[in-house]
């Protein structure tokens, strides 16, 4: 936004010849009266994506049927959506190699291919949409192919090193759980697959898929009414162990069966005192097993069988297919199940293997049984929720609940592969809504922002370490600060940002969790050099109850509230950030800190500004403070810390001129920092709209205006002169130089629900912006959201069309723009990385950022190229940052312009790219 529309002194305020307009003109500058507004819902596409500038303002509704389904024809010709990457590991076992060189790891819609010995993937296996991966296993046949089924019934063979498919079958059939093995019958060895699925009916049933070269064949071996949670396939599948809850059963089949279209097993159930979580089973030679004289089963192996409860104890039964009853299931002949109990953990035992163990901690134990002795390997960043052993038995793979998998040698229990994914940890808002389905839950959008100057790079607060279930824990607090590459889909650092405990699981005396302080705002300087981070800590009630007897305990919980505001610098020699500054209490209502509602950083400058629940504006720069004892003419002898150099009461501006706190407030700066746009919510006046402007050449209030949106302002973002607000109800565009307000209605609007969690991004490069939210319930089953429940649209900011409307799987946490490419960055609650580009905005050349930097890849880093240096006027006590930019002449010539900097499977054959680079050589 150019500021000096609002330098001026004037503000903007309805004209007497206003009403000598005529009615046409009146629908094109439609005006606001304070407190009211129209909400119109704007559904039309931009087909030709060009619009008149004096029909700009015009607002029009199709709501039939058949033009929601032509503006959503158009919109997918031009936007669309990137395969997601990150994700969360599902709780599937990962498979390691026979070579310990490859690691494949699954999550919900792919499995990723990993080095073990760079740790980085090499390539993805992705499933159809729709599907979720239920299973995955290694070809016995050819340990190069794999197998992947999906819950819809589709088993699909790939060559993981390759990443082709070779494959596919669909069964059709609701599938829970999967695993293949080989077997042979009669000297020929066949590829089983047996499948746990659902009937609609409620029945569960166990399958076995043939797979022979010809069709798949279905054969059921068990159907129960009981619930079956997950099972295990031993001994070429001839047993069959499945449990839930307190039940265990055991499927075994009969040896030596000719045909195997008559395979048929012999089902016993025995019922625990302890409830099952997990079980391994380990084959070994039988010494003291007496065998009948006419029993069929003359195989000298026996099993030893292994489970993990949910109390933390270990139950081992040695040769555990003699004490089974032999009655069949609904006996009670049980008596010789008396296990040895192994007793170390403090929770349920969610992995456990033969000679190593994992609990629901952050501990691995190893019991030598022999002699009892135990080994550990304490303090691992999150609970172990899966344990793998190598075919050699020289590795383990442990995989965390932090999505984070690691490889220890199994001589030294030392790391030496660590493959972390995205570790995003959404939070619920209301603790109790944690039991409800996703689509029912109300998140907390996480600390996120995009790095500046590496756009690939995204800089999000999550949690120092993580629960095994996804309960949605609302208590879970982020303290920890990841840096990811979503390009290679790879992390690139991790460092605290706010007091963490010694170990990440630490109890209190009372056995309740101590939590960390929670990080939840997050802002960085456009030259990447400074970063600002506000950190919340509010203590127990009940533990404080000591020092307030007689106080109420929220009064209590929160006077004891420490607040920080931090800033950090960036360190190019350790390549972390370090603190330089901490404001403790920087906004306090009362004698007593209030948390801050939202965190701004000024572009082209050192500066950022916050706003709290004391309705208070306050702006913070960096200054220069020389060392004791030292030369101040020496720059390396300056210490840089930050002060508040500007506060503004915005109380004045409310109506009325009431003093209470402030409940919610949104800001952000225009995007050459001349002006900041602060909406601020009061509880006695819900809906007043206010809007507040301040000039930030002598940090004064310019102008103010309410009415312009309608309910809690949830985001707010420049677009030149176009200020877009986010509220509950809807999307308001104001043209602060025209003074016009036009608005886009909400979906949740006519479903007479408020949409807390909208989210809002705007993209100067394509002049748009994207909102991200919820459907209504009347709005899910539709054919225009393709049954999902969650959904991201994207307007033009002058015309307010929808330009697309795109249907996502999870519910969107996070929601950012890329200033170099126009893209929008869409994070879900399952930690998975999107991008909604449009193919008509995209950039034909190098693009630049939005501070007019080059960022230059491949061969163009090498040759490099020419940068002139652009001055930028100067904001008063904030220093100018030195930005560089690169001609518009190398942007075209020279080898940059030949590779530039879009991905490889997007560049033009190789003998274009030869010519083209003999070309510029010889020139």
């Amino acid at each position: 936004m150019s500021g000096s529309s609002l330098a001026t002194g004037h503000t903007k305020r309805s004209r007497t010849s206003d009403a000598l307009r005529t009615e046409k003109d009146r629908i094109k500058r439609r005006r606001f009266s304070k407190g009211v507004l129209d909400v119109n819902e704007h559904v039309q596409l931009a087909a030709e994506g060009k619009t008149s500038e004096e029909n700009s303002l015009s607002l029009t509704e199709d709501t039939s049927a058949h033009g929601r389904e032509q503006q959503t024809k158009v919109s997918r010709e031009k936007w669309c959506l990137s395969t997601p990457v990150g994700g969360q590991y599902s709780n599937l076992n990962p498979i390691i190699t026979s070579d310990e060189e490859y690691l494949l790891a699954g999550t919900e819609t792919a499995i990723h291919v990993h080095s073990v010995g760079t740790s980085y993937r090499s390539r993805t296996l992705q499933v159809k949409d729709g599907q979720r991966v239920v299973g995955y296993n290694l070809c016995c046949e050819n340990p190069q192919h794999l197998y992947i089924i999906t819950s819809t019934g589709c088993v699909s063979k790939w060559d993981w090193l390759s990443g082709d498919q070779i494959a596919s079958w669909d069964l059709a059939q609701e599938t829970l759980h999967a695993e293949s093995c080989p077997s042979h019958f009669a000297e020929i060895r066949h590829e089983l697959l047996f499948s746990l699925r659902g009937r609609k009916d409620g029945k569960r049933q166990i399958t076995i898929t043939l797979f022979n070269g010809e069709a798949p064949r279905d054969f059921v071996v068990f159907e129960t009414t009981q619930r079956i949670d997950n099972f295990r396939v031993f001994r070429e599948g001839q047993v069959v162990i499945a449990w839930a809850g307190q039940r265990l059963l055991l499927g075994t089949r009969e040896f030596n069966t000719p045909d195997p279209s008559t395979m048929q097993y012999t089902w016993r159930e025995v019922v625990l005192p302890v409830r099952v979580t997990c079980i391994d089973v380990r084959e070994s030679s039988a010494r003291n097993r007496t065998i009948s004289q006419g029993s069929q089963d003359n195989n000298l192996e026996t099993m030893d069988l292994v489970l993990g409860e949910s109390g933390g104890s270990i139950l081992v039964y040695p040769d555990f297919l003699a004490f089974f009853p032999t009655s069949g299931i609904g006996s009670d002949d049980s008596k010789g199940l008396a296990p040895r109990r192994l007793h170390w953990h403090r929770g349920p035992v969610n992995a456990v293997r033969w000679s190593k163990d994992g609990g629901h901690e952050s501990v691995m134990v190893l019991w030598q049984l022999d002699t009892g002795r135990k080994q550990f390997l304490p303090h691992l960043s999150s609970p172990i929720c899966n344990l793998v052993v190598s075919t050699t038995g020289k590795a383990y793979v442990v995989k965390l609940a932090d999505n984070c998998i690691m490889v220890l040698s199994a001589t030294e229990l030392q790391p030496y592969a660590t493959i972390t994914g995205l570790q995003l940890y959404a939070k619920v808002n209301k603790p109790a809504e944690a039991t409800l389905l996703e689509s029912r839950i109300s998140f907390q959008p996480p600390a996120a922002v995009l790095h500046p100057q590496f756009h690939d790079r995204l800089l999000v607060a999550v949690p120092a370490s993580r629960h095994t279930a996804r309960d949605y824990h609302s208590g879970m607090s982020s303290c920890v600060l990841q840096t990811y590459d979503i390009r290679t889909d790879a992390q690139i650092s991790r460092q605290a940002l706010a007091r963490t405990n010694a170990t990440t699981l630490s109890i209190s005396p009372e056995g309740t969790e101590i939590v960390a302080p929670d990080v939840s705002h997050l802002a960085i300087c456009q030259d990447g050099k400074w970063m600002a981070t506000i950190d919340d800590w509010r203590p127990r009630p009940e533990d404080i109850r000591a020092l307030e007897p007689n106080s109420t305990p929220t009064a209590s919980h929160t006077l004891y509230r420490e607040t920080y505001l931090k800033f950090w610098r960036w360190n190019e020699v350790s390549n972390m950030w370090e603190l330089t500054t901490r404001i403790d209490s920087p906004h306090s209502f009362d004698s007593v800190s209030v948390p801050l509602l939202d965190l701004a950083s000024r572009p082209y400058s050192h500066e950022f500004a916050t706003v709290g629940c004391d309705a208070v504006l306050r702006f913070w720069c960096v200054i220069n403070k020389p060392r004791l004892g030292l030369a101040t003419k020496h720059p390396e002898h300056q210490h840089q810390t930050w002060k508040c150099r500007g506060t503004i009461d915005l109380k004045g501006q409310f109506i009325g001129g009431g003093t209470e706190p402030a409940s919610a407030a949104c800001m952000d700066f225009s995007e050459d920092g001349s002006v900041l746009a602060i909406c601020v919510q009061t509880r006695s006046n819900p809906d007043s709209g206010l809007v507040v402007l301040v000039d930030m050449q002598n940090c004064k209030i310019h102008h103010s205006r309410v009415g312009v949106y309608s309910g809690r302002p949830c985001a707010t973002g420049f677009l030149g002169r176009y200020l877009v607000v986010l509220s509950q109800h809807s999307a308001h565009i104001w043209d602060t130089v025209g003074d016009i307000v036009s608005t886009t209605s909400s979906p949740a609007v006519q479903d007479n629900t408020l949409c807390d969690d909208q989210l809002l991004a705007v993209s100067s490069r394509s002049q748009t912006y994207a909102v991200a939210s919820k459907v209504p319930q009347h709005l899910s089953g539709t054919r225009r959201t393709c049954g999902s429940q969650f959904d991201i649209r994207v307007y033009d900011v002058q015309t307010s069309s929808l330009l697309t409307r795109q249907s996502l799987k999870h519910y969107p946490v996070s929601l950012l723009s890329d200033p170099l490419t126009g893209d929008y960055i869409i994070v879900d609650a399952m930690a998975n990385v999107q991008r909604l580009s449009c193919s008509d905005k995209a950039p034909q050349s190098i693009p630049q950022s939005k501070d007019g930097t080059s960022h230059n890849h491949g061969l163009g880093s090498l040759f490099g190229i020419r940068s002139r240096d652009i001055t930028r006027h100067h904001h008063l006590q904030a220093p100018p940052l030195p930005v560089s930019g690169s001609s518009s002449a190398a942007q075209s010539t020279g080898l940059p312009g030949v590779f530039s900097d879009i991905p490889p499977f997007a560049l033009p054959p190789t003998s274009v790219l030869f010519k083209s680079v003999v070309q510029n050589l010889t020139n």
